[in-house]
Formats: C-alpha cells, structure tokens, sequence
C-alpha cells in the first residue's frame, strides 16, 4: 500500500533486526502525485483514543488500562484544522513534485549543492531554480491548546524518512528523503542550538553518513549554516516544522535563529511551520522586517475554547444524545463536542450517555484547553475501568469527575488559578504572576497583559 502523501513503489525488504529494516529503503524514485482530497486530510488527521474493538466497552479492567496505552495519540480534527492541513499538504505535495531528479534543471540545482559541500563553489541562489514554490506557515495560541498535538499527527501523515538505493539514474546510487524534520526551538536560545538540533537529526536517521561524508563535517563550525543548507537539499527534506517556542524564547537570540529560517528557505523554498505561543508572536513581530518571512506565512490559532452552554437540554430539546443528528451536534460548542469524543473513546458501553453538564465540569477545571482535558480524561477512564460501579444511576457525579481531574492536573494548578483570577478580574494578576504564566493567558492587543507584559519581558535579551 502506498504511504500518503508520498508514494512508492518497489519497497525492498530487509532482515528484521538488521540495520538497514531500520530505514525503509525502495528501489524507485517516489510520486509525488495532485495533493489528496479533503476528506482523506481528515481520515489521515483523526485517530482513535483505543483500539477499534466493540467489545472493549465489557472487557476486564486490566484489558481497559492496556488498550489507554496510545490515548494520548488521539486526535480529533475540526473543519477548520482540516482545512488548514489541506493546503500545508498541497504546498508539501507540490514542492516535492518540483523536486525531481529526473528534471534537468532541478539536476542542475542538485548537484551545485553537491559542488558547495565539496567546496568548488557558493551555495546556490534562489533564483537558479524558480520552479518551488515553497511557503510557510505559522501555528500559534496559548499552552495546552493542542498545537504539539497537531505537529504529531503531522508526523504520522508524512511519516519516517526513507532512501532510495539503486534509482534509475545512472549517476545517482543512493537518494535520501525526509518527508518532515520536527525541531524543538533550542532551549539555549541560539542559533548554534538549533544547527546542532538540525545535524543530530540527520545523522540520528541515517545512521551510516559515508556518502555524506563532507556534509556531516561541515555542518559544526564557521561552514555550518550553508552545510545544514546544503544537506536539505540533498536530503529532500520537505517540511521544516519547529515547535516550542515562548515566551521564554524571547530572551533568546530570536532575531538571529528567524533571520536564518528566512536564509534556509530562501536557498531550498521548503514549506515551514512555526508552532508558538501567541507572546512569542507578539515579541516577535516587533523586529526588523527581514524575518517577515517567517512570521507572515499561513497562520492558524489554536485558542482557548469558549464555556458550553448552560441550556443544553434546550439546545437537544429533550432527546438524548442517542437520538440527535449530526446537525444537532454541530449546534453544540467545540468544547461540548470534544467531551463527548473522548467520553466516547470505546471505553464504556454505547448505551452509557454522557452526563449533560459534565462540560461545564471539566471546563471549571481545564478552562477551555484541550491538553488538560485529554489528560484528565484518561485519568477518568482508568478510574472507571478500576470501579464501574461509579457509572450506575446515571453516571459519575460532578464531585468524582472534578475531583479526578483535579487531582491529574495538580502541577498545573498554579497557571489554573492564574487563568481563573484573570477570567474574573484582569487588573487582580500580579506582575510576577503575568511573566511566569504569561503563555497561559490570553493574550492581545488592548489586553491588560499586553499593557503589563511589553518592555523589559518582550524587550529582554537578543530579541
């Protein structure tokens, strides 16, 4: 079967154990076809908390806890998440399209990056290849809002990378592909972090660089900027993805890790998507114009959700949530539809309905972010699993579920009180409380917090 979005033909099989099953290896050069549908963006998006298994629901708890074993890997994608992962995908698709070796001017351009590693001549300009067409892409909002989430199922659309031994090009033996490099923005701050991040990568997944001897060499140092270059090219790298960056980032050297994204696409027109915190974007935006290119690409917010209503009884007029249809459904709040997901894991018989107002209860705890209440939903699961008696009369009572998800979410209680004290009173948050949780909370122009959190926090450092 094909791997979406690239396909393959002539998978080669190795030995299992041996060092080469580790890296899928095919004998033929990829197809990269049209971008697919929307509708298979969304079945590639979605997966399951458990294990499809119908009689999962009736099973002993030891076999409930197992099958939690991936629950953290769900995900549940929204119209709007679809629609965004549509055109990542098609720019992903149509770049790679451009990039192939059976085109004489991308042969051209692949073996000027060759020459460069080997020092026979300058890394090669935009403008000698003006047929990628990549763009980038900004993810932002505030933690616990599922953008880490997302770049994981990322992760899992685009897949490992893989090689290509013996294509039918007689002077190329061996071609690399990676599909997607996911980067973590460097904890030190410094572009000499993520050029290190970057490398350890590459060499983590091939293993045996011989035929990039030079590359590898290159790539710490003065010549370690154009070889990370270079090796992207020469990789087939197709999505840059960095995630992690906040508020925190900004005491970095910001201005000078965006500026070499900016270089880095400029060279290779590789799609990249920036995950950050909306602070982060904020501090950001205040520097020179020459990283714009970073920061204006295709933005998607992941807020905070908004409370469920109070008036769901009116809102399914007295049906149960058996009877109502999917446009039912659609007249409820995302926050209400992502409880009665995660209810519905295949945990609990199909017949067991959620309680009406158990939304209102995890949203006093969780406040709107789908991190935390994935987490406490697993926690409530297990509990469940361990006494189902808690399930009779109705369903577990407003004391369990918030007492579980209390108790799962104990670390986090700090940022939980700072963003309740901020829902009933912004001018009541101290200044210390706004610096340490300040990704937690909204953020925006006009907002208390913009007006508190500008100067020495966005100001701080090398932004």
């Amino acid at each position: 079967m094909p791997t979406w979005p690239v396909f393959r033909r002539g998978q080669v099989s190795k030995p299992a154990g041996s060092l080469d099953a580790y890296v899928g290896q095919t004998s033929e050069l990829p197809e990269f076809r049209h971008a697919p549908s929307k509708t298979a963006v969304v079945k590639r998006l979605r997966n399951r908390l458990v294990p499809d298994d119908k009689d999962l629901w009736k099973a002993e708890p030891e076999a409930k806890v197992r099958a939690m074993t991936h629950f953290d890997r769900g995900y549940l994608a929204t119209e709007d998440v679809a629609r965004y992962t549509y055109t990542l995908v098609s720019a992903y698709v149509d770049c790679m399209r451009d990039k192939c070796l059976n085109n004489p001017r991308y042969r051209r351009y692949f073996y000027s990056f060759q020459e460069a590693v080997q020092g026979r001549g300058p890394i090669p300009s935009r403008e000698n290849l003006d047929t990628l067409t990549g763009v980038n892409f900004v993810i932002t909002g505030c933690s616990q809002s599922g953008r880490t989430a997302y770049i994981q199922r990322l992760r899992n659309i685009f897949g490992a990378p893989f090689r290509v031994v013996s294509p039918a090009l007689p002077d190329i033996k061996l071609v690399w592909y990676f599909p997607i490099v996911v980067l973590q923005w460097p904890s030190c701050g410094t572009l000499k972090g993520l050029l290190e991040q970057i490398r350890d990568k590459f060499v983590s997944e091939i293993k045996d660089p011989a035929s990039l001897t030079a590359v590898f060499r290159k790539m710490r140092g003065k010549s370690a900027e154009s070889a990370i270059i270079a090796a992207s090219v020469l990789l087939n790298v197709g999505l840059f993805v960095i995630d992690g960056a906040n508020a925190q980032s900004l005491k970095g050297h910001v201005r000078d890790i965006l500026k070499y994204l900016c270089r880095l696409q400029g060279h290779t027109n590789i799609p990249l998507l920036l995950s950050c915190t909306d602070v982060f974007m904020a501090g950001a935006k205040q520097l020179d114009s020459d990283v714009d290119a970073v920061l204006r690409g295709r933005i998607f917010a992941f807020p905070a959700m908004a409370v469920p209503p109070d008036n769901i009884e009116a809102i399914l007029c007295g049906r149960s949530l058996h009877e109502v249809t999917a446009d039912d459904l659609d007249k409820l709040d995302f926050w209400y539809q992502f409880n009665l997901w995660f209810w519905k894991a295949g945990l609990l018989s199909p017949q067991l309905e959620m309680p009406h107002h158990l939304p209102r209860w995890t949203f006093d705890v969780c406040h709107g972010r789908v991190g935390w209440l994935a987490a406490g939903f697993r926690a409530l699961h297990e509990h469940l699993a361990w006494e189902p008696e808690l399930l009779r009369n109705a369903g577990p009572k407003q004391a369990l579920v918030a007492g579980i998800f209390e108790t799962q979410l104990r670390t986090c209680g700090p940022a939980r009180i700072a963003i309740k004290a901020y829902g009933v009173d912004p001018s009541s948050i101290s200044r210390s409380a706004v610096k340490q949780y300040l990704d937690h909370l909204p953020f925006g122009a006009g907002s208390i917090l913009a007006a508190r959190s500008t100067g020495p926090l966005l100001g701080a450092g090398h932004v």
